[in-house]
């Protein structure tokens, strides 16, 4: 185990996040192998997000939260062909990596009716020995995969969206000949809607590349793969000898993966899997005001059919210290998922001094009104404003940030020219020297630009530091000359003055 194992009880971020996630919290399990490679992925995208101290915190928090995501959707699908949980006699979870679903898992079942199957077989013996769970060591050809026991539920997510397809359709016919008469076997791909616009799909439904996220793993077993829904449902035919029934919820997973559900009995019929997917949302904003209140500010939305989000919630602590609810249009929200409906998505609110310090964990949730509700931000609160205030400034020059880029890329490009009329002739090497020299200067003065362009990002937080200082010595000017007429007006020469002017414009005297 590495050092990330030991102060994970203590981490005030982390215990807030599984007082909120975890079904039983005193319970739960914490510890992550050193070797857990979705733990790994997760804080490589933490770094990329930037930031330096907070990394492991954030990729805490997105390793325990995706587990959780997986539990819930698969909770959907156990609740509408079992009843539940307790109603499932036992549960394989194949592909199963370190635990990072099977942790949540085990406050449902108990560990015995579990089984976990992996290639890494340090990652089988982590969860037997951590988790209390049975094991079984995987293989990297199906043929040899051999299972003497049957499963009433089994769980292979993110596999079949990794091999190609000569090992597809076997692993596929595998996992469904090990399932109970009355079994599902639930399993996650890649949608051919996640292709890039500019890649096409073969006919046969089915692309393969030899790129993953594994870094241990031979990328042509094991890289990426997306396939149609026709081509699944004629594999699922194929291997059940058009036995199965099969259901595919569109990117049930995490809202990415597309999630197949497959069985030989209908209990109930799939219109009865009223699946719903989590609240999405982001914290856009996030400051403390000059009288040191936290101003929050974000969107939240919906992207169920007849969703929609009830309210945000801020906690403090685990304590609920604010609630509100989205009331202005975020067009941005609305077009990048393509649904007019939740373009009243964006919310904003204050949390009083007294109520918050820097030092204090914040948690920012939407609860949807089917019950579900998703943490948009859980970290301390020195750590958020710190870095949304970097990216609101950031943002403010993004405009000279891409124009400097812009001049740096054409300069480069003038320079790879120059260097290959360097090569053609002898004679215009003078000439083409002096193109390299103007190009090494345009370098050097978009380099100047860009540390110009810094230093105006400093200019202008410094400004807008003065101008909110200009603003309350106006206010406290205003509010002195107020009391100043309020005081004239209340003196007894001031009454006096009032009722000489009634007197002379009564007697037609008086002036303009």
């Amino acid at each position: 185990m590495r050092n990330l194992n030991l102060d994970l009880v203590k981490n005030p971020v982390i215990k807030a996040l599984i007082r909120e996630q975890a079904k039983l919290p005193e319970d739960f399990k914490l510890n992550i192998c050193e070797d857990d490679e979705m733990y790994l992925f997760s804080l490589s995208n933490a770094k990329e997000d930037g930031g330096d101290e907070d990394d492991r915190d954030r990729a805490l928090v997105r390793y325990y939260a995706i587990g959780r995501r997986i539990r819930d959707a698969v909770q959907q699908v156990v609740d509408w062909h079992f009843g539940g949980f307790e109603n499932v006699p036992s549960f394989l979870d194949f592909a199963c990596g370190y635990g990072r679903f099977t942790r949540f898992l085990i406050q449902e079942m108990p560990p015995e009716q579990i089984w976990v199957s992996d290639i890494y077989a340090n990652a089988v013996k982590f969860q037997t020995e951590y988790l209390g769970v049975n094991g079984i060591v995987s293989t990297g050809k199906p043929e040899e995969y051999l299972i003497d026991r049957k499963f009433d539920c089994i769980l292979a997510n993110s596999f079949f969206s990794h091999i190609p397809e000569r090992t597809f359709t076997s692993w596929l016919h595998n996992l469904y000949n090990l399932l109970t008469e009355n079994g599902i076997l639930m399993f996650s791909v890649h949608g051919d809607c996640l292709l890039p616009a500019h890649i096409e799909m073969p006919a046969n439904g089915i692309l393969f590349s030899a790129e993953s996220e594994s870094q241990s793993l031979d990328k042509e077993e094991y890289g990426t793969t997306y396939v149609t829904e026709k081509f699944v449902r004629e594999i699922v035919g194929k291997v059940s000898g058009g036995k199965a029934f099969v259901h595919r919820i569109k990117k049930g997973i995490c809202r990415f993966q597309d999630l197949y559900v497959v069985t030989n009995k209908l209990a109930r019929d799939f219109s009865e899997l009223n699946f719903s997917h989590h609240p999405g949302g982001y914290v856009d904003v996030a400051a403390f005001t000059n009288k040191q209140n936290l101003y929050l500010e974000g969107w939240a939305a919906d992207v169920n059919p007849d969703g929609r989000i009830e309210e945000v919630q801020v906690l403090v602590n685990g304590e609920l210290v604010q609630r509100c609810e989205p009331f202005y249009d975020r067009r941005d929200v609305a077009d990048y998922f393509k649904k007019d409906a939740i373009l009243q998505s964006g919310w904003n609110c204050y949390l009083p001094k007294n109520t918050v310090t820097p030092e204090d964990v914040l948690t920012v949730k939407a609860i949807n009104n089917c019950g579900w509700e998703w943490i948009l931000e859980i970290c301390s609160v020195k750590s958020l404003v710190g870095q949304r205030q970097s990216q609101s400034l950031l943002g403010s020059t993004h405009e000279k940030l891409k124009l400097v880029e812009t001049q740096l890329e054409a300069a480069k490009i003038a320079w790879e020219i120059s260097q290959s009329k360097l090569m053609i002739t002898e004679p215009k090497l003078e000439e083409t020297q002096t193109k390299l020299e103007e190009t090494q200067t345009q370098l050097v003065s978009a380099h100047t630009q860009l540390e110009q362009t810094q230093t105006q990002l400093v200019s202008v937080q410094m400004q807008l530091e003065q101008t909110e200082n200009q603003l309350i010595h106006l206010k406290q000017e205003l509010e002195r000359s107020q009391n100043r007429v309020l005081a004239m007006e209340s003196s007894k020469f001031w009454k006096l003055r009032s009722g000489w002017f009634q007197v002379k414009r009564l007697l037609g005297v008086a002036g303009e």
